[in-house]
């Protein structure tokens, strides 16, 4: 009996499986407990699914699993190629269920952060299933047309907090140091929208107009952050569930910002994971802050999670409608004008692109970020000007509405437009989602519908109209009352040119103490003539950690005799949770004192390269040790060791600052006598580096 099994499996080998088989998980239940130390999980699995069809087998996808016990003595069970199969005679239209445990050091899908070097307890532990299978830690089906309920618990330490998908349905002392949390859906969802985050995170619960508990999280270190992270959170769900018509789909909503975290934010069901780089404070508010990814993300939670596209061919279904979604709300914050100028910018850039001849089908499978989100933006909002608010409104509700927990392709939603406009949808089809190029006529006759945008466009149009003859269109944009955009086009077209009327455009575009305006002179106005000295030192104070970096480098750079009143100005300064004020001090301070005080900055800066840091201050911190050319035995081993980093862009860059170490032969030959002895870690890659 075993030889004849085992003929079997090797020719299912052979031939391999269907991704897709005539089953229905129904419900997956297990019990995650979690080792930090050894960063490894021991689960007890369950998994229940009806037949559709006769069927000799059945799979899970699972990777690197060990110590695989199965429970089922009715069927022969085998782990082979990343999936755990169950080889028998199921019958069609019935029941079963299978248990088992396992162990598994996940590679991806899942990451243990370590410990901060500044916080005695800032380690995480959080998930990512999008694009990395959640089957990686949790056996699963790589499949997001296969809808699940899960109920999971999780046990790790007592002095992690921990949030998950679903209501929490107990959380109890399990070990003398460990605490068990019990997460339990309510409704089905896709396997790769499964997620958990674990961490020293303080929470504030609320509840919305509409009755949806909430739950915002913050690390323990950043909580006095809270008032400007989730700045204006009840109306942006409000104002959310508004603009689409259909009550929220789950049980709560909860945020969690993460250190480290691949992405801007990812829309896990009910539960939304996002970086750290939205933890902001007032002035960081200024310049970068969590609305818009938040709105889109809490978006995603109808359009991705409840209604699921059944291919990448359709992912306009998810991002476009986010993206747009994302924007309406921000609409209703920010204003019309915030509403337009984003549609225009994002015109613009889909418009370059089309004209360089990369343009792209919406309904492409492998399509860009800028296709997906701000094209597929477009052509929502371009059919809500073909049909009409009340037929593109109806429409989103019964789409929402009809396809409720079930995978949907475009035609799906094409049709109820039909149905609710009474318009034919082919030419929209073909002209937005299956035309490369950018349809930019008819945004255009869109966006100069707007007052404001017309403006906008005609001062571009004077990029080339000499100074003396636009002077009255660029005092107008600098005292406009839309001149956060208007404003820095305006400077744009000033910087460039000579003579007196330059001087006095560019004193009236620092008084006008407008944001955008005057970190726009801070970032383009290098060569600061002396009359506009004490105007420029006026950025140093400027509500905006943007405006404050770019202006204390270039007046260090312009005013050499002020450079230790400028440091001395700024000393102490941080910036944002990513230290951008305090990373550039230290540099300048390198570069311009050798004395006890410099070389107090070069080891701070040195630390910061630290692996314990967030990718954000490191990729910073060796770009100014870089500037300053002084690379330590210390700083080539935190590179090194970062080769292997999961944040792929951070993980580029790290890779073409070794390259360009490699450059120099003093640094090459330090980092080879550090891998004589040694005394790097990822070995491999750093040998491919130095070719040898």
């Amino acid at each position: 009996m075993k030889s004849i099994f085992f003929i079997f499996f090797v020719c299912l080998s052979v031939f391999g499986f269907s991704q897709s088989q005539s089953i229905d998980v129904r419900k997956i239940t297990a019990g995650v407990k979690i080792n930090p130390d050894q960063k490894e999980l021991s689960v007890a699995y369950q998994f229940e699914f009806q037949t559709e069809t006769q069927l000799d087998s059945v799979f899970l996808d699972a990777k690197n699993l060990a110590d695989i016990n199965f429970k089922n003595a009715k069927f022969e069970s085998y782990y082979h190629n990343d999936k755990l199969y169950f080889i028998g005679n199921f019958k069609a239209d019935k029941n079963y269920t299978f248990d088992f445990t396992y162990r598994v050091k996940p590679k991806k899908a899942l990451y243990f952060i370590e410990d901060s070097a500044t916080e005695e307890f800032s380690a995480q532990i959080w998930t990512q299933g999008q694009g990395k299978y959640t089957s990686n830690w949790l056996a699963s089906l790589d499949d997001m047309t296969d809808k699940i309920i899960f109920d999971l618990s999780y046990t790790l330490p007592e002095k992690y907090n921990l949030t998950a998908n679903g209501a929490l349905v107990s959380k109890e002392k399990s070990d003398p140091d460990k605490t068990t949390w019990h997460f339990q859906m309510n409704n089905p969802m896709s396997s790769y929208l499964v997620a958990f985050a674990a961490g020293n995170f303080e929470v504030v619960r609320d509840t919305t107009d509409s009755g949806v508990p909430l739950e915002m999280y913050l690390p323990g270190e950043y909580n006095d952050y809270f008032r400007y992270t989730y700045k204006d959170y009840r109306a942006i769900f409000s104002i959310m569930e508004q603009k689409i018509g259909v009550a929220y789909p789950w049980q709560n909503y909860k945020q969690v910002p993460v250190r480290n975290f691949l992405y801007a934010g990812m829309e896990n069901t009910s539960l939304t994971i996002f970086s750290e780089e939205f933890i902001v404070d007032a002035t960081r508010y200024n310049d970068q802050n969590y609305t818009n990814v938040h709105a889109h993300e809490l978006a995603h939670q109808w359009f991705g999670n409840l209604v699921t596209e059944k291919s990448a061919t359709h992912h306009w279904l998810q991002e476009g409608f986010a993206s747009y979604f994302a924007l309406l709300v921000e609409q209703d914050l920010f204003g019309d004008a915030y509403f337009e100028h984003q549609l225009f910018e994002d015109a613009e850039k889909l418009k370059l692109t089309s004209d360089r001849g990369e343009g792209e089908e919406i309904m492409s499978p492998d399509a860009s970020s800028l296709t997906y989100y701000q094209k597929g933006a477009w052509a929502l909002h371009a059919l809500r000007n073909r049909i009409g608010d009340s037929a593109f409104f109806e429409s989103i509700k019964t789409f929402l509405n009809r396809y409720a927990f079930q995978t949907v392709e475009v035609d799906d939603f094409l049709t109820i437009v039909e149905e609710k406009s009474g318009k034919d949808m082919l030419d929209f089809k073909k002209e937005w989602l299956q035309q490369t190029s950018f349809p930019a006529e008819e945004a255009l006759s869109l966006l100069r519908e707007s007052d404001f945008i017309d403006q906008l466009f005609q001062l571009k149009l004077k990029r080339n109209t000499p100074l003396k003859d636009k002077i009255l269109p660029i005092k107008n944009a600098l005292l406009s009352r839309h001149n956060a955009y208007l404003g820095p086009e305006a400077v744009l077209q000033i910087l460039p040119e000579k003579g007196p009327e330059r001087e006095e455009l560019l004193y009236l575009a620092f008084a006008t103490e407008n944001i955008e305006t005057r970190q726009f002179l801070a970032k383009h106005l290098k060569q600061i003539p002396k009359d506009l000295k004490e105007k420029y030192e006026t950025l140093l104070e400027d509500q905006s950690y943007i405006t404050q970096e770019h202006a204390l480098l270039n007046l260090w750079i312009n005013f050499p005799e002020d450079q230790r009143g400028y440091l001395e100005q700024m000393q102490g300064k941080e910036g944002t949770i990513h230290k951008n004020i305090e990373l550039l001090w230290l540099m300048l301070e390198v570069a311009t004192d050798n004395s006890k005080l410099g070389r107090e900055a070069f080891q701070k800066l040195t630390d910061y390269t630290d692996s314990a840091y967030a990718y954000q201050i490191k990729r910073q911190a060796f770009i100014y040790l870089f500037q300053v050319d002084k690379f330590t035995a210390e700083t080539l081993k935190n590179l090194a060791k970062d080769l292997s980093h999961p944040v792929w862009r951070y993980r580029d860059f790290v890779n073409q600052m070794l390259e360009e170490l490699m450059k120099d032969p003093r640094h090459r030959a330090d980092l080879v006598k550090l891998y004589e002895k040694n005394q790097l870690q990822n070995e491999g890659k750093v040998k491919k580096a130095l070719g040898l």
